[in-house]
């Protein structure tokens, strides 16, 4: 049977001209409702799983039950000393400082006097002699010529300038206290009272602070030059309080060498002030922070960022195979690295072949309409930055990570957390600066308060690159 239809091809053309608009609202508000669904996951995602140290850049004292998450993986190992490890104790030494002899003049038995010679047993305590201060006192003379009549007069040592004044060993041990072991000034002046007797007061500890920066100046012109020299720097920021307001210190550092700057800006202004990185030529290790892109040195990636914000997006996203199959790829080129595994265009093509076709999907269904999730930025960096994250691979000395600035920078947040804020930003300049030359002398494997008393002398350690 045919049914005859009343509708014209006009009217026909116009209902599927119809259908096809709702569909297409439809469509846009399929799409717009999984945006809002996205939207509210990631929302959701601070809450169930909240950003700490393992997953993202927090530092360790803002997670949210204190529990670090490291990126290692639980080996089978018992915990402490491994077999065949071989203990440390502590040794006799042949020259000891002191000794005390024991000796025995009558039999315990009979009681009559013991002459011969017997064997001789040696104990030795390591123990610390009593420590107070030692007051020299220097004196000169006048003394007049028989012949000539001239009157002479001999002179005090040089830098001996007050009538009572302190001496270089126990300025360069305060500023070690403050600058090293992170002791606030009350707490510096309350130790050395304890261990000598001697009361210090708080404003002498500011001097000691003040003369020995002075002292370093020509130190960091020198460390600044030598900075330019070495192939591979490490650069990050942190920020500080001083009276109430953010500051940042900024550090520049080798495998020999650490720089501290403070500054009042994060960005472009601190780095310009400081005029390294823009005289700089080699390769800048750093964590993405725009402000360094800036800058026409070569550039590669820290990777242990990039591995946290993996794991993060593992923990939040429903389909997050690719961030666990790419953490998987980066840990497994820093192992072959770190075996001795040679680069090799194959070798390198077979990784880049993977990397692309992981981070693919997530790129290709990104909508440009509406903003980015965080999957999709940080599929994106790695995409535009995937040359820098996997320098490594290319070149032997390009590190990893830029966990050596990271270490440079961890005890800055150790100085805050036990002192409290600065109190000026002339204070955070003293510290930055001797906390660079302390860094590196440690970092040389030289005596710290020996060149913290030579810094005080003008004969601060200056590092040889390369030794």
């Amino acid at each position: 049977m045919v049914v005859k239809t009343t509708m014209s091809y006009i009217e026909i053309a116009k209902l599927i001209a119809d259908f096809e608009k709702r569909i297409s609202v439809l469509e846009t508000t399929v799409v717009s409702l999984k945006r809002e669904n996205a939207d509210l996951k990631e929302r959701l995602a601070k809450y169930e799983n909240p950003k700490n140290s393992g997953n993202s850049s927090v530092p360790p004292s803002q997670d949210p039950n204190r529990k670090t998450k490291s990126l290692r993986k639980k080996s089978n190992k018992k915990i402490g000393g491994q077999k065949g490890h071989k203990g440390h104790q502590l040794k006799m030494v042949n020259n000891p400082d002191k000794i005390i002899f024991h000796d025995i003049n009558d039999c315990t038995c009979c009681g009559e006097k013991l002459i011969s010679e017997g064997e001789i047993k040696s104990k030795q305590i390591f123990d610390l002699p009593e420590i107070k201060i030692h007051v020299i006192e220097h004196r000169t003379v006048k003394k007049t010529c028989a012949n000539c009549g001239l009157e002479n007069q001999s002179d005090f040592p040089k830098g001996l300038v007050q009538a009572a004044q302190y001496g270089n060993k126990i300025k360069a041990l305060c500023v070690y206290l403050q600058n090293y072991q992170m002791l606030p000034y009350a707490r510096c002046s309350e130790f050395i009272a304890d261990l000598t007797g001697h009361h210090l007061s708080q404003g002498s500890l500011s001097n000691f602070q003040s003369k020995c920066y002075d002292n370093l100046e020509d130190y960091e012109l020198r460390i600044k030059k030598l900075l330019l020299q070495s192939p591979v720097l490490h650069a990050d920021e942190t920020g500080v309080r001083a009276n109430g307001k953010q500051n940042w210190i900024h550090v520049l550092s080798n495998n020999q060498i650490s720089f501290f700057g403070h500054h009042i800006k994060r960005g472009k202004q601190a780095i310009d002030d400081f005029n390294i990185i823009p005289l700089y030529n080699g390769n800048l290790v750093h964590d993405r922070f725009s402000s360094y892109f800036s800058y026409h040195c070569k550039h590669s990636l820290c990777n242990a960022h990039i591995l946290r914000e993996l794991i993060y997006i593992e923990e939040v996203s429903n389909d997050s195979s690719w961030a666990k199959q790419i953490k998987q790829l980066f840990i497994t080129a820093n192992k072959k690295k770190k075996k001795g595994k040679k680069y090799t265009a194959k070798y390198y093509a077979r990784i880049i072949y993977k990397y692309e076709n992981l981070l693919r999907p997530i790129i290709e269904n990104y909508n440009d309409k509406y903003t980015k999730t965080k999957e999709q930025r940080l599929a994106f960096a790695l995409n535009k930055h995937k040359d820098l994250f996997l320098k490594f691979i290319k070149q032997q000395e390009v590190p990893f990570d830029n966990n050596q600035a990271e270490r440079d920078l961890r005890m800055i947040k150790v100085k805050q957390k036990v002192s409290g804020c600065f109190k000026s930003d002339r204070h955070i300049k003293y510290f930055a600066r001797i906390r660079g030359y302390i860094t590196t002398i440690k970092k040389n494997q030289q005596n710290v308060l020996e060149n913290i008393q030579n810094a005080f002398g003008k004969n601060a350690f200056i590092p040889v690159l390369g030794e």
